[in-house]
Parts: C-alpha cells; sequence; structure tokens
C-alpha cells in the first residue's frame, strides 16, 4: 500500500511543477469517466534548443494545471523505497483533493467565459418574456362596428378592409365552380363508366318485386332514404287463387285493384339498405299469412272503396279513320265540286271576293259625293276660323 502512494505522489509533483500544452482536444470534467485508475499524464514544453522554456521554470510548483490539459503518455519516475508515515499520507490526500477542486473551478470559469449562457442569463430572458405585454391589432373602424363591438370581431382575425365582393356574387361564382366540377366529370370521367356497364336482362318470374329509390345527385335531402315496393299479386310463386284474393285483402288500401299491384313503402330507418331489407320482411310476413289455410277470408269482401276510378276521355270509334269513312269523304268532295260548277255555269254561284270589291267601290263613291261642312271654331288670338268637315 505504502508504495502505491508513493509512486502516486511522485507522480503528482512531477505533473504540477511543469506546464504543457495541447496536443490533441480535452473534454470537459463531466464528459470523461466517473471513475479512472489511470494518472493524468502531461507532455512537457522544450525549447527550439531542446532545453525547457524559460516561462515553464518560472511557474509555480503549486500552480494546478489547466482544465483543457489533454492526457498523453509519459514514463512514470521510478518510485523510492522509503517508508511513509501515516501523517504524510493524510497531508497527501488533503493536498490532491485541494488540487482537484482548484482544476473544477478552473475549468468551470472557462467554459461560462467561453461564451456558454449562465443560469442567471436564462432567467432574466424567461422573466422577459413573461412580462412583455401582447397588444391586440385595432381593427378598422367602419359603419359596421361604428360605435361599439360587434360579437364578429376576433382579436386575431385580419383586417378587414371592406373591398370584396356581396353574397350574391360569391353564390353565383360558387355555381359556376359547380357546373366547372361536372363538366369536369362528364368528360374525363364518365367515358370511363362504359368499361362498367352490363347489359340489361329483364326479371325473372322468381323475381316479382321491384324496388325503388330516389336519388339527388350527392345533395343531403330527408327524402333519400325512402324506397318504395311494388309487386304484382299474379306474379307472387307458390300462391293459390284463394291466397291470392287474401293477400289482395290483407294489402287493404294498397292494393290497386285497375292494375293488380300492390305498393308498399317505407322510410323509417336512416338508409335505403334498412328500408329495404324491412320490406323484404314484411312481404314474407304477408305471403305467410296468405298461406294459412286456418283462415282464408272467404267471408269477407274485397274492399275497393279507397280507390276512385278516373274516366279518361276516349277518341270516339265513329271518327277514327277507316278505309270505308276515308271513302265517303272522297265522295262528298267530288259531288260538292260537281254541284259548284252546275251553280257557276248558271250564273248562281256567289264570288265572295267580287262582293268585297262591290262593297267597298260603292261606300268610296258616297263619300266623295258628301258636300263639306264648315263649322267656326275660335283660334289662340279670339279670331274665328273655318274647319272643313267631311262626312
Amino acid at each position: 500500500m505504502a508504495s502505491v502512494v508513493r509512486s502516486l505522489r511522485f507522480t503528482t509533483r512531477a505533473s504540477q511543477c511543469r506546464a504543457v500544452t495541447q496536443s490533441c482536444s480535452a473534454s470537459p470534467v463531466w464528459r470523461q469517466r466517473p471513475f479512472s485508475t489511470t494518472s493524468t499524464q502531461w507532455k512537457s514544453e522544450k525549447a527550439a534548443d531542446g532545453t525547457e522554456a524559460d516561462s515553464i521554470k518560472s511557474q509555480k510548483a503549486s500552480a494546478p494545471a489547466p482544465a483543457n490539459s489533454p492526457v498523453v503518455k509519459q514514463k512514470p519516475l521510478s518510485p523510492t523505497k522509503s517508508a511513509e508515515t501515516p501523517q504524510e499520507i493524510a497531508d497527501f490526500q488533503k493536498k490532491m483533493t485541494e488540487s482537484f477542486e482548484m482544476r473544477s473551478k478552473l475549468q468551470i470559469d472557462e467554459f461560462i467565459a467561453s461564451g456558454a449562457m449562465g443560469l442567471d442569463e436564462t432567467l432574466d430572458i424567461a422573466d422577459e418574456e413573461d412580462t412583455k405585454v401582447v397588444r391586440s391589432k385595432k381593427f378598422k373602424e367602419s359603419f359596421m362596428n361604428m360605435g361599439e363591438e360587434e360579437p364578429f370581431e376576433d382579436e386575431e382575425a385580419d383586417e378587414v378592409d371592406e373591398d370584396d365582393i356581396g353574397t350574391l356574387g360569391h353564390m353565383e361564382l360558387e355555381h359556376h365552380r359547380e357546373m366547372r366540377h361536372y363538366a369536369r366529370l362528364a368528360a374525363w370521367e364518365m367515358p370511363l363508366l362504359a368499361k362498367l356497364a352490363k347489359p340489361f336482362e329483364p326479371p325473372t318470374k322468381s323475381q316479382p318485386l321491384r324496388f325503388r329509390y330516389t336519388s339527388y345527385m350527392g345533395e343531403q335531402h330527408p327524402a333519400e332514404k325512402k324506397v318504395v315496393c311494388e309487386f304484382c299479386v299474379a306474379d307472387m310463386p307458390n300462391t293459390t287463387r284463394q291466397q291470392r284474393n287474401k293477400l289482395r285483402k290483407l294489402a287493404g288500401v294498397r292494393y290497386n285493384p285497375e292494375t293488380d299491384i300492390i305498393k308498399i313503402s317505407s322510410e323509417m330507418y336512416a338508409t335505403q339498405a334498412q328500408n329495404k331489407r324491412y320490406l323484404g320482411t314484411l312481404v314474407d310476413k304477408l305471403l305467410t299469412e296468405a298461406r294459412d289455410p286456418t283462415d282464408t277470408f272467404a267471408d269477407i269482401p274485397l274492399d275497393t272503396r279507397h280507390h276512385v276510378v278516373k274516366t279518361k276521355p276516349k277518341f270516339p270509334k265513329e271518327w277514327r279513320m277507316s278505309p270505308e269513312r276515308r271513302g265517303e269523304i272522297e265522295a262528298h268532295r267530288q259531288s260538292m265540286l260537281q254541284k259548284d260548277k252546275q251553280m257557276s255555269l248558271e250564273g248562281s254561284l256567289v264570288d265572295g271576293v267580287k262582293q268585297i270589291e262591290d262593297i267597298l267601290a260603292a261606300r268610296a263613291a258616297e263619300a266623295a259625293s258628301m258636300p263639306e261642312v264648315v263649322i267656326p271654331v275660335k283660334g289662340a288670338k279670339g279670331k274665328a276660323q273655318k274647319v272643313s268637315l267631311r262626312r
């Protein structure tokens, strides 16, 4: 133990009495290993002639080593064979502690002096940010906010210059945008739908139900969820005549006696699929009840008072053009032409154009033979004037 402490003492004394220079980049105390058994070694500075510089010899032996001193390899000094007393060991440990504290203090001072920010400066900046006054932007006074603060004025909103177009102008622009959007869809995307086209296949006898939906082209509407189901009673499979009559009576006012079609609808659910599923379940229940042989409703007549038959005017059969009717009309025309020719030869045929021309000529001759009538009239200056009037 004594030999270890003695060698450590000689090494410390040798490193404290020599000035050193950097041969590599040094790291701070807190970035080194927390514990190390290797002693710090220093490189001596030498002059150009190989001897130590005078400035190094003039330094005090008790001066602490600089903080950024690099670690270099140096041959350890050979320890002497001598015994160490407990007092010397205690003094050595105290001197080592003071040296380490001095080195740490110098390193911290150099770090702060190199430009790093201290704790006091950080606290000062934080206090300045807390005490900084945020001033809200003053709004431009206009007719809308004159004299009072409006609720729509937000402190973070931009200044309103009142140079925007009106609501009707924005609505018109939005309409143009919508029309151009649909025009682009029709030009570029709708032709692609031809790849998904399927040929029409009429429904078979096993598909008697017809569903009708309502779409508003993407717009939200309360009636969009409504689904209507129609089916012909005569097309329902696996039903007898008695069961079909019972089905008509069960449908009640939803049965149309003219077309023999039952129409039911539903809009109680939020989506079309749910309403369709409900209508399908309802039709199954109607068929189950109609096929029930316990009660056939044979003693109940079919009530059709809910349906009002509207009489539609029809073209009379007598007026319909037929070959016989076409021959009768042609014979009547020929007989009238013969009659007109005979009357023209006799001079008894009345010419309408000639009659009108004779009447107009007689009226013109009568007007020319009428004498002039003079009526005295006072003028602007009170003098009498003569005005001719021809009747």
